[in-house]
């Protein structure tokens, strides 16, 4: 079982995957409590930020799906969705 992550970790990781600092410690709260959310802002995305952050969840055994899409002028809309339990 992999170690569980402070909120203050998942945060770190996800700037060093080239998600913003804003953009990070949303992810880290609905990572932390459990939560699902969506926001938009125009914070940078790095390239391939989907796939980087599949990949992050599911070495770290999130059961979560995060989606970035970008939408007019430079925005981007974040969904962060917590998945049913796995069976």
């Amino acid at each position: 079982m992999a170690q569980k992550l402070t909120p203050k970790q998942i945060h770190d990781i996800l700037v060093s995957l080239g998600v913003s600092d804003l953009d990070a410690g949303l992810i880290a709260d609905c990572l932390n409590v459990g939560k699902s959310t969506t926001w938009m802002n125009n914070d940078p995305v790095s390239d391939g930020i989907n796939q980087k952050l599949a990949d992050f969840l599911k070495e770290h055994g999130f059961n979560f799906e995060i989606k970035v899409s970008p939408v007019k002028m430079g925005k981007y809309i974040w969904e962060v969705k917590k998945l049913p339990p796995k069976e």
